[in-house]
């Protein structure tokens, strides 16, 4: 028990590690889109730089906080120094403000004024400088003089000291514009959208717990990936595609799959294929596995378990079927009259018959088990196209019979938690998991994984209701 729990806090870490390596492969990949949306802010800062902001005119106006014409000693000195601070708050006060805005008769509040007047001290100096900001230059001169004017006025007042001596007024000459240029704001929207762009990719990569990888499948399971079926340049596996239609690297991709099946579990006759939820591709897999096993002289039946919602019959286009799974499981029906023949050599398939709902206690009965039995010796190998193992329970109970399993999970959508439930279910029943297909290859679309589809309706809550 104690390694157990070890082990899985040690697995626990290691998933939230953050993997900085697929962060960068993420942001290489999506080098257009960071590049895009640089673009796109740089562009929008530019224009905003260049027809949205106004001139700002700065003037600086300048005092000494000891009056120069009187002999200044050093309790002066040092008195100036500690009351640098009080200065500054005098400046920018009320009543040094409101008292400019009268003398100029400004349409500004204080409020706005105070807004637009900053005070500076250089180090080691008894200097002031006082910054004003404003639409035009006169505008700017105007106030920072009689700011100037009125403090060195106030001052003297208000603290009992001596009367600062003004050193430099405002000049037109020397007022500068603060206005930014055109280039920097593009280069500044340039930046943020990079930085941005990467956060956004960095995001996704760090919350995206989806199956990526054969490392992915490998950290969460310790299983070994025996195929990677790609996506068909973004199609669907809506259908069954007969394998004539399938494109080379799919077919490829099956004959690994099945090179895999005959040389890594040399004894396992009898195979099921789950997924975690629908469209995951386990029909899919189910039939081109037990084609592609029949095509190298393996004499295989296909088995559709899915008595409550198949779609194998459906989409291998085939008619006239009546009688499958559930009459036989349920004594309406002889092993023989189940089992068709569907005009491939050496392969033959049992579907799934009449929907019914109560497919687990069927599959749970004896009659599993005897089908299992009464076929075992006519086929090398027999592969049972299972339902969904995180909607319902009967892909479990069909692996407590059988002597391997297969899951299947969708690249990019299956998340790592929902692989290892499948797992851990599997484990419950001690089915024996060969191995993982990592299916759809390739695909970049996301979904929630619970509730996803119509497997809600037709095994949850809501499965009696018409």
């Amino acid at each position: 028990m104690e390694s157990k729990e070890i082990t899985a806090m040690g697995a626990s870490a290691e998933e939230d590690t953050i993997d900085l390596m697929e962060i960068f492969r993420a942001l290489r990949k999506r080098w257009y889109w960071i590049v895009l949306l640089a673009i796109i802010f740089g562009a929008a800062l530019g224009v905003y730089g260049k027809f949205i902001v106004k001139d700002a005119y700065q003037a600086e106006a300048s005092m000494c906080i000891i009056d120069s014409n009187k002999e200044v000693s050093m309790s002066d000195v040092q008195l100036g120094s500690a009351l640098t601070g009080d200065y500054e708050g005098i400046i920018k006060s009320r009543v040094v403000l409101n008292k400019v805005i009268e003398n100029l008769k400004l349409d500004l509040t204080y409020k706005q004024l105070y807004n637009i007047v900053s005070v500076e001290n250089p180090d080691s100096t008894h200097i002031l400088k006082i910054y004003v900001t404003a639409g035009t230059v006169r505008e700017a001169v105007n106030i920072a003089n009689e700011i100037l004017s009125v403090s060195v006025d106030e001052i003297p007042h208000v603290l009992g000291s001596s009367k600062p001596t003004i050193l430099d007024k405002a000049d037109d000459l020397f007022a500068e514009n603060t206005r930014r240029s055109v280039l920097s704001y593009a280069l500044i929207g340039i930046l943020a959208g990079i930085v941005i762009a990467c956060g956004i990719v960095a995001v996704s990569v760090i919350t995206n717990t989806s199956i990526k990888s054969d490392e992915d499948i490998q950290k969460c399971t310790g299983l070994s990936v025996l195929g990677a079926i790609p996506d068909y340049k973004g199609k669907k596996q809506k259908k069954i595609m007969w394998p004539e239609d399938l494109p080379f690297n799919a077919s490829e991709a099956i004959y690994q799959l099945r090179t895999g099946i005959l040389y890594s579990s040399k004894d396992v006759k009898t195979i099921v294929v789950t997924s975690a939820f629908e469209n995951q591709g386990k029909s899919f897999i189910s039939f081109h596995l037990a084609y592609s096993l029949s095509q190298v002289g393996k004499r295989v039946l296909l088995v559709d378990t899915d008595m409550r919602k198949s779609v194998l019959q459906r989409r291998m286009g085939l008619e006239g079927v009546k009688l499958g799974l559930s009459e036989y499981l349920s004594g309406n029906a002889e092993l023989g009259q189940v089992i068709y023949d569907v005009g491939i050599p050496n392969m033959h398939v049992l579907f799934s018959g009449k929907l019914v709902p109560n497919a687990s206690a069927l599959l749970s009965a004896k009659w599993l088990e005897n089908l299992c039995a009464e076929v075992r010796d006519s086929y090398d190998y027999i592969i049972f196209d299972t339902p969904p193992i995180c909607v319902v329970g009967d892909a479990a109970i069909v692996a407590s019979f059988c002597d391997g399993a297969l899951l299947v999970v969708e690249n990019g959508v299956t998340k790592k938690k929902t692989l290892a439930q499948m797992k851990s279910e599997m484990d419950k029943v001690g089915a024996n998991v060969i191995g993982v297909v990592q299916n759809m290859m390739g695909s970049k679309k996301d979904s929630s994984y619970y509730g996803k589809g119509n497997y809600g309706y037709y095994y949850g809550n809501n499965q009696n209701k018409k």
